[in-house]
């Protein structure tokens, strides 16, 4: 099965992780109007991708199936964590659960679309359980499937460039390595807040999508609808 997501989340998360560095002393980060309406709709199209899967129940009762659903919850903890910090005024965390976020949407997609049979088995039945492979490796898989859309090109690919252009960073802010450092001695500016928020809610829309299509074989049209208004509004 092939489903088509949008390529602007690479450019999202590139500018929000990687641009970060260059910003040498921007001022604190301050809940300003726009930081406050990004959080304001990030917490909407949380909330209404959640609602309209949650009226659908599993097709089976599979460990896959129970698996898949914990990265979805887990994945819902992590962007309303990212929320909740912002609004709070402390961004630090929510760019420390960023990297989080983007691996439990890598992971459970693997998971639900490639894990065979005994690593699943492992993750639901046993304490050492994991996800097998490395992450480079699983977003080259989810790329067999998950396209960006034809006029994009043929070198395009969402989760190889998202991967080659972020993790390093991402990790270097989870992990307290320079970026984190740098950050919290600087502050984080208003467009790196704006743009975290904005991957984040982009790449938990498409989770959500992804995930039901894989699951039941087809697109829910609601959620389409959502993702579609979602990518045309402005914010």
């Amino acid at each position: 099965m092939r489903t088509v997501n949008k390529m602007a989340v690479v450019l999202g998360v590139v500018t929000a992780l990687i641009a970060a560095r260059h910003r040498r002393r921007p001022a604190k980060t301050q809940m300003t109007s726009r930081i406050k309406n990004c959080v304001e709709r990030a917490a909407h199209y949380r909330d209404e991708v959640l609602k309209e899967i949650s009226k659908h129940a599993t097709a089976d009762a599979s460990d896959r199936s129970l698996v898949a659903t914990a990265f979805l919850k887990m994945a819902a903890g992590d962007l309303k964590g990212i929320i909740s910090e912002i609004r709070d005024g402390n961004p630090t965390p929510a760019f420390k659960l960023f990297r989080l976020l983007y691996e439990d949407v890598v992971n459970g997609l693997w998971v639900q679309a490639f894990a065979p049979d005994e690593v699943v088995h492992e993750l639901l039945h046993t304490d050492h359980g994991q996800v097998s492979g490395k992450m480079t490796e699983r977003a080259a898989r989810l790329d067999t499937v998950f396209v960006p859309p034809p006029t994009a090109g043929d070198e395009d690919k969402l989760f190889v460039d998202l991967q080659g252009k972020f993790w390093k960073v991402a990790c270097s802010f989870t992990h307290g390595g320079s970026m984190a450092i740098n950050r919290e001695l600087a502050g984080y500016d208003e467009e790196s807040t704006h743009e975290i928020l904005r991957s984040s809610t982009t790449i938990f829309v498409m989770l959500i999508d992804a995930m039901y299509r894989l699951h039941h074989g087809k697109p829910n049209d609601v959620l389409t609808g959502i993702a579609q208004t979602y990518f045309a509004e402005k914010w």
